[in-house]
């Protein structure tokens, strides 16, 4: 459970909360790990008075994992197809 912990809180939470606001133009912003808030909805999120809407930090750590599983797949494929093919992709 440990690892796990890791994963989600550094990795995943540490891309999120450097990516959301990228892709999102500022819009969504990620929770910080200390923070108290409560009142998200089902999804994570939640708006805050200026009009931003603010990430849930496990969510985040979910959604900041998604980049690096998509990249691990398509080395996998990648490394699967250069094997049975000889030849690079």
């Amino acid at each position: 459970m440990l690892i796990i912990d890791f994963i989600l809180e550094v990795i995943g939470y540490t891309t999120a909360r450097l990516v959301l606001p990228l892709i999102t133009l500022g819009k969504v912003r990620v929770q910080s790990l200390s923070s108290t808030e409560t009142g998200f909805n089902w999804l994570g999120f939640k708006r805050v008075p200026d009009g931003l809407l603010i990430c849930q930090a496990p969510i985040a750590g979910w959604i900041g994992l998604i980049p690096w599983v998509l990249m691990v797949v398509v080395l996998i494929v990648n490394r699967i197809t250069v094997a049975t093919t000889g030849r690079l992709r």
